[in-house]
């Protein structure tokens, strides 16, 4: 199937009728959730809303100044529903969902063809650990609903065409910062992502033509950011747009390792009498006689955030440098809890913030969830090795994965690796269905990540094997 015909794609009846049941399953999950808890970011992201609502302005929360459009969308919830803001909220991130999927569909008929495309969108629309997100109150659904659409954008101004795409990629430079205005991460990719789209285009028309193109979604990306810039020029005195770094380093590079995904389950269990998950591995440096070393505090005593934030990153890569093989052996470390076959759904179970029917079906939900994270992983990057065509369409998408993977080695929680989800369907899809393109070096690439990642399980697998001990029975009373 050609790109051009990727959004007649979207209108027939299989597509529609895929959207339909992935929202269906979505409601249903919410309907059948009940009231969950407040878990970690969220209380902090209603208390930013509360603020926008009650004072007018936009609070910080001391660690990190937090991107400002989920406080903003939660405030406009709490504005329009006084007595049901969070509802509507988890009801508007449903109705949201449907861009996800049709952005999956939409990426998997450029890169493949009609059938992957479907094949994929069914994937969404039944990968319970992604579902999950649109009734829970993190950024993730409505940033994957600006993020997957802009980056389907930007493989189509990759078709091969006469006229430049300058509608497509006016509409990915501005997608993408509203996106980095629900989460920060995207902010250094979207250049990283235009180098595919520069070397192309340099290479048909020369380096000014190829300039040009790459030129007008930064430029569209930058004037989309320009207000929170000049806002935190006018607060802090510096216009960051990069604002949760510092804190980042702080808990990533550090001399302890932290598994968040494990924190509110330990919780529980203590609570509950019961030995706690392995959460943090002290640093023991062999080079220093296998003493443990003392990790270093956060910058306290400035009470700048900007320069706090500054100072904790300099004080991380500070630590890196004096550190290195510790820093390498951790970062293994973050990459198997990033890639673990659990996720928030299961850790919810875990926590018993499930009632009614979902609580009656937790251990079926457990193995579900669990088949759904681990056969994605496995079977998405076995089918991208193997079949991903060799365009510069394709490195995009690469180059999204291998960013992705960069930044979820600084913090370690499965909630990191969502983007790549909507991706890795479409992998499993291309290889369900397609055969005969493999030579012996995709082969042997598709071998060697099966080998890393069965080996990244095999580390994680204590946590990994009692947080779903503890999710087949359930906990109550975890809180983050």
């Amino acid at each position: 199937m050609s790109g051009s015909s990727a959004p007649r794609l979207l209108t027939t009846p299989t597509a529609l009728g895929i959207l339909g049941l992935g929202v269906a399953v979505r409601v249903l999950l919410l309907l059948t959730a009940g009231p969950i808890d407040l878990q970690s970011d969220e209380a902090n992201y209603v208390h930013l809303a509360l603020g926008l609502e009650r004072f007018g302005v936009l609070l910080d929360c001391y660690r990190y100044l937090w991107p400002p459009a989920y406080p903003a969308f939660l405030r406009a919830c709490f504005a329009l529903a006084p007595d049901g803001g969070l509802d509507l909220a988890r009801g508007l991130q449903v109705l949201a969902s449907p861009a996800i999927g049709a952005a999956t569909m939409a990426i998997a008929a450029r890169l493949f063809d009609r059938r992957v495309a479907l094949l994929a969108g069914a994937g969404w629309a039944v990968h319970l650990p992604l579902a999950a997100f649109t009734h829970l109150l993190w950024s993730e659904t409505l940033f994957l609903a600006l993020w997957l659409p802009a980056l389907a954008l930007l493989l189509r101004a990759h078709e091969d065409r006469e006229d430049e795409p300058v509608l497509e990629l006016a509409l990915f430079g501005a997608l993408a910062g509203l996106a980095v205005h629900l989460k920060e991460a995207p902010l250094y990719l979207v250049p990283l992502l235009l180098v595919p789209l520069l070397i192309a285009r340099w290479r048909r028309g020369g380096p000014l033509p190829a300039l040009r193109t790459a030129s007008l979604p930064l430029l569209t990306f930058l004037v989309v950011l320009t207000p929170w810039s000049l806002r935190n020029l006018e607060v802090y005195g510096t216009p960051t747009v990069a604002s949760t770094l510092g804190e980042n380093a702080y808990n990533g590079l550090n001399a302890t390792h932290r598994n968040f995904d494990l924190i509110p389950v330990n919780t529980a269990l203590q609570r509950a009498g019961r030995p706690i998950l392995e959460v943090r591995a002290p640093f023991r440096d062999p080079l220093e006689g296998g003493r443990p070393v003392a990790e270093w505090p956060r910058a306290e005593e400035l009470h700048h955030l900007p320069t706090r934030l500054a100072e904790n990153r300099e004080r991380g890569l500070a630590f890196a440098a004096a550190h290195p093989g510790w820093i390498l052996r951790s970062r293994v470390q973050k990459w198997a809890d990033l890639v673990a076959p659990v996720s928030f759904f299961t850790r919810h179970l875990t926590l018993g913030h499930y009632h009614g029917p979902l609580a009656d079906l937790r251990p079926l939900l457990v193995v579900l969830a669990v088949l759904c994270s681990g056969g994605t992983l496995l079977l998405g990057l076995t089918g991208l090795a193997l079949h991903l065509p060799r365009t510069p369409a394709a490195a995009v998408v690469v180059l999204n994965g291998l960013y992705l993977l960069a930044t979820g080695s600084l913090v370690a929680m499965s909630r990191f690796r969502l983007p790549m989800v909507p991706l890795l369907l479409i992998g499993v899809a291309a290889l369900v269905l397609r055969r005969g393109e493999e030579g012996p070096g995709r082969r042997a690439l598709a071998l060697v990540l099966a080998l890393a990642l069965a080996a990244l399980w095999w580390i994680g697998a204590p946590t990994t094997l009692g947080l779903l001990e503890a999710a087949w029975s359930g906990l109550e009373g975890g809180d983050a």
